[in-house]
């Protein structure tokens, strides 16, 4: 299967199961070009700019990719799920590809606010009921406990935010 035909199967025939993983990076690639794009042309920056975006959303997005499928496999497992890693980091970077349209919701925005809002949480919508139904079939879970899974494992990623920022502020302050 071809890159082509596999960021269309993964986007548009996702019961056909996950991506494989050059499918997976080139549609986060995708995500990622588009998102430092929107942010470029909110700032006005030159391609350098843009390239400073570019780069500095592909790191928050690898490492964005990596906690959350973490936190998602995390919770999966303890909730009985059955799929392995690369399967969650597969559901999730399958789950990203709404963000793709945020340029036109950006674009919706400068002509009528309040539709552009509504389009813009509309993606962020379809990104959720995504990512809880590709965790879902990955790790075989009920549709309720693929809800759970998701809230479990947004609580997980944030606890580990906060003691990420709290345990240097608690060395630093306690010497």
């Amino acid at each position: 299967m071809g890159l082509i035909e596999g960021l269309y199967n993964s986007w548009f025939r996702s019961e056909l199961g996950r991506p494989s993983m050059p499918v997976a990076v080139a549609s986060l690639a995708l995500v990622c070009l588009v998102l430092s794009l929107n942010a470029a042309a909110m700032t006005e920056s030159t391609v350098t700019g843009w390239l400073g975006w570019f780069f500095l959303f592909g790191l928050g997005l690898a490492l964005g990719w990596f906690w959350l499928s973490a936190a998602l496999h995390t919770v999966a497992q303890l909730l009985g799920g059955v799929g392995s890693v690369t399967d969650t980091f597969g559901a999730v970077a399958q789950s990203l590809w709404p963000l793709i349209l945020t340029g036109a919701a950006n674009g919706i925005l400068r002509f009528s606010p309040l539709l552009g809002l509504v389009f813009s949480l509309a993606i962020n919508l379809w990104v959720v009921v995504n990512l809880v139904r590709c965790v879902g079939r990955e790790h075989q879970l009920p549709g309720l406990r693929a809800v759970l899974c998701f809230g479990g494992a947004i609580v997980l990623a944030e606890l580990a935010l906060l003691g990420l920022i709290l345990w240097p502020l608690m060395v630093i302050l306690g010497m």
